[in-house]
């Protein structure tokens, strides 16, 4: 029989739960309860609550007491602040890596990410190669506290994008990757001021995009 140890237990059960909050199986603003959640996973509290402290660190919780813990809620407001601050990242990722890296590693790393970006519209993969594309940047900027920062607001935004991004999915992502190809490019070329803008308009697209649909919502037309 194959023995898990208590860490691995909890990054599974870490695991579960992110892609439930994520996939909205988990509702924004409902509370998690420990007790439920052990029964679920037949465990004991011990790795649930190793769990729930990441993802709390993540983001995705926003208080925890005895009971349990609560998952964040949001409104368009709180999209836009996590909108911006990841925007600020990247841009800092973009500038950094371009005085840090070897720009020929960034642009075949880019090129990987939205090869599988385009082999993934419309599927779940596609999150995950959205999120390394614009990693690459922050991952070349050799600065493990913007790696840090990151990971817990992109993680938030990842989870607004799969939570409302379900309305002409596929469009959206293609154009996603069409934005990407321009970033590439001026990137590739060394016009990194150029790709800081792009990244920019890319941004401020998707603030323009989950306002439109959020009124759709509201009107009852999603």
């Amino acid at each position: 029989m194959l023995s898990i140890n208590k860490k691995s237990l909890s990054d599974q059960i870490y695991t579960v739960l992110k892609m439930d909050i994520l996939q909205n199986k988990i509702p924004l603003g409902s509370k998690l309860i420990n007790r439920a959640l052990q029964v679920r996973f037949g465990v004991s509290s011990s790795p649930i609550r190793d769990a729930i402290n990441r993802l709390y660190q993540d983001g995705l919780i926003t208080s925890i007491d005895k009971t349990g813990a609560n998952v964040v809620d949001f409104d368009y407001e709180v999209f836009l602040e996590i909108n911006e601050i990841l925007l600020y990242i990247i841009r800092t990722g973009i500038r950094l890596s371009s005085e840090k890296a070897d720009i020929d590693l960034v642009c075949n790393s880019l090129e990987n990410y939205i090869k599988l970006q385009e082999e993934n519209i419309g599927s779940d993969e596609f999150y995950d190669y959205d999120y390394k594309f614009h990693k690459t940047f922050i991952e070349f900027s050799d600065n493990s506290r913007l790696k840090k920062l990151f990971k817990e607001y992109n993680v938030l935004h990842e989870m607004l994008v799969r939570k409302y991004y379900t309305a002409e999915t596929d469009q959206i992502q293609e154009n996603s990757i069409k934005m990407h190809r321009k970033i590439i490019d001026a990137y590739c070329r060394k016009d990194f001021n150029k790709a800081m803008d792009l990244t920019e308009s890319h941004y401020k697209d998707a603030e323009v995009i989950f306002k439109k649909i959020l009124r759709m919502q509201k009107k009852g037309m999603l």
